[in-house]
C-alpha cells in the first residue's frame, strides 16, 4: 500500500484545532459569565417589582394593613401582616449571586386606601452591576433603573 493512499488527520493537525478551540473559549468565557450575571440581576429586579406590586394589590383587595420588610442582612423580602403574625405572609428571597445594598433593616407601613410607601431597594450582582427599584408614591408603581 502507498502512503499517498493514506488519507486521516495528523497529530500537529488535531493540536492546533485543540488550541484554536480552547483560545476561543478562554476569550469568550468571562464575557458570557458577565452576560450571565447580568440576566440574573435583570432577573431579580423584575421579580422584586412584581413582588411589591403584588404586596400593594393585595393590601387594597383584602383591605389590610401590611408591612414590607427589606432585610439586606438575610438577602430576603417579606410581608406581615395582622393576620400573618410574626411570621411572614410572603417572602422573597434574592437568587443566587444578588445581594440587597444596606446594613440596616427597613420597614414600609402599607395602609388601604392610601399611598404607596416611598422606597427603593438596591440590588448589587457579583461584578458590581446595580439596579434600582424606585416605588412612586402617587403612582404606586416600581420603577426599575440602571445605576452607574
Amino acid at each position: 500500500m502507498n502512503q499517498r493512499d493514506q488519507s486521516g488527520v495528523t497529530l500537529l493537525e488535531l493540536l492546533i484545532v485543540v488550541v484554536i478551540i480552547s483560545t476561543i473559549a478562554g476569550i469568550s468565557f468571562p464575557a458570557m459569565t458577565a452576560s450571565l450575571a447580568g440576566l440574573r440581576l435583570t432577573s431579580a429586579a423584575g421579580s422584586v417589582s412584581s413582588f411589591l406590586t403584588s404586596a400593594l394589590d393585595r393590601v387594597d383587595r383584602r383591605d389590610l394593613a401590611a408591612q414590607i420588610v427589606v432585610s439586606p442582612h438575610d438577602n430576603v423580602l417579606a410581608v406581615y401582616t395582622a393576620a400573618s403574625g410574626n411570621k411572614a405572609e410572603r417572602t422573597f428571597d434574592m437568587p443566587a449571586g444578588i445581594t440587597i445594598e444596606g446594613d440596616d433593616v427597613h420597614r414600609f407601613l402599607m395602609l388601604p386606601g392610601g399611598s404607596a410607601p416611598r422606597m427603593t431597594i438596591v440590588l448589587r450582582n457579583e461584578k458590581g452591576a446595580r439596579r434600582s427599584i424606585r416605588i412612586d408614591p402617587a403612582t404606586g408603581v416600581p420603577e426599575v433603573s440602571r445605576l452607574p
